[in-house]
């Protein structure tokens, strides 16, 4: 497993402190095919972070670990993993949508 990959979703909390992300309330899981999962919450503006599948989340998230570090490193963009399969989302689409205001 990529330490860049799991860096980057430890951080996410840390980063999210200083967005504001009123409006924002949802579960996230993000799964790295044949590898490692989290589950993200967003909560009254509090971003927590977890290891393993939440099956209640508003939406799945799921791509290789090669697609989630050309993602992370700007080599690929997300539509077009979506749009081409390598990036697969499952559930409320509209909270995927919403998820730019974290991860940006």
């Amino acid at each position: 497993m990529s330490g860049e990959l799991e860096s980057f979703i430890a951080e996410i909390p840390a980063r999210a402190a200083a967005k504001d992300l009123s409006g924002l309330q949802a579960t996230y899981t993000f799964v790295v095919e044949g590898g490692k999962a989290w589950t993200i919450r967003i909560e009254a503006q509090k971003v927590t972070v977890s290891d393993g599948i939440d099956a209640n989340a508003d939406c799945a998230i799921s791509a290789t670990e090669e697609t989630f570090t050309r993602l992370l490193g700007r080599e690929q963009g997300v539509m077009a993993a979506y749009l081409t399969g390598k990036l697969k989302l499952s559930g409320d689409l509209g909270a995927a949508m919403q998820l730019s205001k974290l991860l940006s």
